[in-house]
C-alpha cells in the first residue's frame, strides 16, 4: 500500500512539473464556434482537419501562442466548441493584435494564412466564431 501511495504521489509531481501554467499578466483568448455541418460530415471530422490545417498553422506563424480545441459540458454547453489561446504576456500578444482587435504588421501576414485556408472548412460546413481576449491579473 505504502509503494501505492508514492508511486502514486511521484506520478502527480511529474504530471504537475509539466503542465501549463497561466501566469499573471499573459492573455487567454476563447474564440466560441458556431459550426453548422453539412449532412454528411460528423463533428470529429471537422475538428480533424481543424488541427491538421489550422492548429498547425497557429502553431508555425504564431510560435508564441498555444491553441487548444475545448469543448464545452453541460446541458446548455455540450455541443459547443472554442478554440483557446494562450499567450505568456500582453506584450506577446499584441506583436499580433493591436488594442482595438485589428492586426498588427505582424500580424497581418498571419491573418492572411488563416483567412486564406477558411475555404477548406467550407466543405464541412458553415463555421463562424465570436472572439474575446482576457488578460490574467491574479
Amino acid at each position: 500500500m505504502r509503494k501505492l501511495f508514492i508511486i502514486t504521489a511521484l506520478l502527480l509531481v511529474t504530471g504537475l512539473s509539466f503542465s501549463q501554467s497561466l501566469q499573471k499578466d499573459g492573455v487567454v483568448s476563447i474564440h466560441v464556434w458556431t459550426v453548422k455541418l453539412n449532412p454528411d460530415v460528423t463533428m470529429n471530422q471537422f475538428l480533424e482537419i481543424w488541427d491538421n490545417t489550422f492548429s498547425a498553422l497557429i502553431k508555425e506563424v504564431m510560435p508564441e501562442m498555444k491553441p487548444l480545441v475545448i469543448k464545452g459540458i453541460g446541458k446548455d454547453y455540450k455541443y459547443e466548441y472554442a478554440g483557446l489561446y494562450i499567450w505568456e504576456s500582453i506584450d506577446e500578444f499584441r506583436k499580433y493584435w493591436n488594442e482595438d482587435g485589428s492586426p498588427t504588421e505582424k500580424g497581418m501576414p498571419v491573418v492572411e494564412k488563416l483567412m486564406s485556408k477558411m475555404g477548406v472548412l467550407e466543405k464541412y460546413g458553415e463555421f463562424t466564431y465570436t472572439a474575446k481576449d482576457y488578460i490574467i491579473i491574479q
